[in-house]
């Protein structure tokens, strides 16, 4: 009876033993599962991590790829103005080339004309008299007639015996001055043929090359007009003299004018300034640059040609491949004509600025405007 007692408190025991390690083993496998949620969880959280980095990346490669296009494209405009800018150089290199030739002609053939002037003056102040006397003899005669007159004196003269011998030697002195400002009156003309001369070979140059720059010029002009229903043409004025060469400006507002030169007193104000700024522009159409900055040009202007004036620079301005327009102006009209490629920025200053002027809100006031409108409506 007592060995069956021990055998069964054996067994108990190993039954608590177990019972015990089976609930170690329990707490094990649930911290151990824990653990394992935990890093499904720090996984899954990793996994979400790495698919909002991969959708940046995809955005970040996106915008990279954007940005190598439009740098491509940037370029590609860059290289083709840098090669239309290097031909305008080498043109305008050329033209003043040219233009250096010339004023070195002109300078030389102005030198030759002051000398033979010179020449000239010193050939009429020599023997007055006797070129007085001369002229006399000569006057209303050709130089043959003179020659023929003087072979016959000389033929009388040997016939006629004289008392006095010094008369023929007199005769003969003077013809020798007659036949020495003979020369000199040859050698001037041939000086003013040789510069006729120069100057026609300089005029073969210079003037076609001035009419195809005043043609190019024109065209301009001619379409800039034209886009207002109104006519203008660029001419040159050209004269015997080179100093009297100008530019005239011919421009027609109204369909009952005809072109009438650009004055200071025939045009208004307004169709002065725009005749100004759409020659400007034709001449700004032949030179690249890469902005140009028109100060207060609408001042003055009565609203018509103020507007067909804007709409002009507009339609300029916002074109392809052209240069940036930077238009400053104390107002502008309303209602005028406005491009998408457009930017508009408003300088708030003055007496009338609020002292936290900084933090002035242009949406605000517009709104409130609009919003004064609409009540006044």
């Amino acid at each position: 009876m007592i060995v069956a007692n021990t055998v069964t408190e054996v067994e108990e025991r190993r039954r608590e033993e177990s019972t015990q390690m089976m609930e170690v083993i329990r707490n094990r496998m649930y911290a151990a599962q824990y653990d394992l949620d935990k890093l499904v969880m720090a996984k899954c959280n990793a996994a979400m991590r790495h698919a909002a980095s991969l959708e940046d990346m995809r955005e970040a490669h996106r915008e990279y790829v954007e940005t190598k296009i439009r740098s491509i494209e940037a370029m590609s405009d860059v290289n083709g103005l840098k090669k239309h800018n290097s031909e305008i150089v080498k043109r305008l290199e050329a033209e003043k080339a040219k233009l250096e030739e010339v004023t070195q002609v002109a300078e030389q053939a102005r030198a030759i004309g002051k000398q033979m002037s010179k020449m000239t003056q010193d050939l009429l102040l020599e023997n007055a008299d006797r070129r007085t006397y001369l002229q006399d003899l000569a006057e209303g005669k050709t130089e043959r007639d003179v020659e023929i007159e003087i072979e016959a004196e000389r033929a009388q003269l040997e016939l006629i015996h004289t008392s006095n011998p010094d008369i023929l030697q007199e005769f003969e002195r003077r013809a020798q001055d007659i036949e020495r400002l003979r020369r000199k009156v040859e050698g001037v003309n041939a000086k003013v043929a040789e510069m006729a001369a120069a100057q026609d070979s300089l005029m073969a140059k210079f003037e076609p090359k001035l009419d195809e720059l005043i043609a190019q010029i024109n065209s301009a002009f001619a379409y800039n007009f034209e886009q207002i229903s109104c006519s203008g043409e660029v001419r040159v004025h050209k004269d015997e003299d080179f100093e009297q060469w100008a530019l005239n400006i011919m421009v027609r507002f109204r369909e009952s004018e005809t072109l009438q030169q650009l004055t200071a007193h025939r045009q208004s104000g307004g169709e002065r300034a725009v005749s100004t700024i759409f020659f400007l522009m034709a001449l700004q159409s032949l030179a690249q640059s890469p902005f140009r900055v028109v100060d207060e040009i609408n001042q003055g202007m009565d609203p018509r040609n103020e507007r067909m004036m804007h709409e002009r620079m507009v339609e300029i301005a916002c074109r392809e491949h052209t240069s940036q327009y930077f238009l400053i102006t104390p107002k502008l009209l309303p209602g005028l004509r406005y491009d998408p490629k457009m930017r508009i920025l408003c300088i708030a200053s003055g007496e009338f600025m609020p002292r936290d002027g900084g933090k002035l809100d242009f949406n605000r006031c517009l709104a409130v405007m609009r919003g004064m409108a609409a009540a006044g409506a």
